[in-house]
């Protein structure tokens, strides 16, 4: 967390739903005058409001690299997660094992991005294939991986047990939690975020939704946005009038 308060105005979930680097590094400036930022590696021991800031890699290695670098400008430690199942880019290509140990020199974490519909398909249990990609994955970064987050969940809890891994799906973890996928936002858990901050924060982010898109996809996305935010709050208002109903019965 930033030791001087900046005062950096909060921004606005449209604002948010550009989805450009400028956006992003804005927005976690804004998250820093109240969170410690950490990846799941460095969870504070200690009382203190944390914000653990997740990268799941599920597309494109290189647009992984130009948000690491950006955290690395502010001076931000994330956790990025590799697929290395993963049918948009193979893990042990010599550019993108290269762009893997960037990340991690930087000073992030690199976890593993496990695919268990994937794992079903092998000879061997779960757990068999959940050790080898960690081992795989390891001798691309050089160092263990400690940390491991599920793709496309058909059962995000089947490693919480586990105790050798920290997992990102273990609702212990966070009160809340955040995401960007597909470009839509977790409406009222990112107005939770930004109007009351929550002391203990998971926020996921995939770096290859943060890339420039065209202008029919911006203002699309918008529409949705201001789609959402109407449901928000209508169903504010459908929840007050009934606790008022059930309050006058009573």
């Amino acid at each position: 967390m930033a030791q001087e308060v900046l005062d950096l105005k909060k921004p606005t979930v449209k604002q948010l739903s550009k989805f450009d680097l400028k956006t992003y590094t804005d927005f976690i400036k804004y998250l820093n005058q109240f969170y410690r930022i950490v990846p799941f590696c460095q969870i504070p021991k200690d009382d203190v409001p944390y914000l653990i800031l997740r990268h799941d890699v599920d597309i494109d290695p290189s647009a992984a690299l130009t948000m690491a670098k950006a955290e690395h400008d502010l001076g931000i430690t994330s956790t990025y997660f590799f697929l290395l199942s993963s049918e948009n880019y193979n893990s042990f290509d010599g550019k993108n094992t290269a762009i893997i140990r960037h990340i991690s020199e930087l000073g992030h974490e690199i976890g593993l991005h496990y695919d268990v519909k994937k794992y079903e398909k092998y000879s061997q249990g779960y757990v068999s294939a959940l050790k080898a990609e960690v081992q795989a994955l390891e001798s691309i970064v050089g160092k263990p991986v400690r940390c491991i987050s599920s793709h496309a969940p058909k059962n995000p809890h089947v490693f919480n047990n586990f105790t050798r891994f920290v997992t990102a799906e273990n609702p212990e973890l966070s009160e809340i939690y955040v995401h960007d996928s597909q470009r839509i936002w977790t409406i009222k858990s990112l107005l939770k975020l930004l109007d009351n901050h929550p002391k203990r924060v998971q926020l996921l982010i995939h770096p290859i939704l943060w890339r420039k898109y065209t202008q029919r996809q911006t203002k699309l996305n918008l529409f949705l946005v201001d789609l959402l935010l109407l449901l928000n709050r209508l169903r504010t208002i459908i929840i007050r009038v009934f606790h008022t109903n059930e309050s006058c019965d009573n």
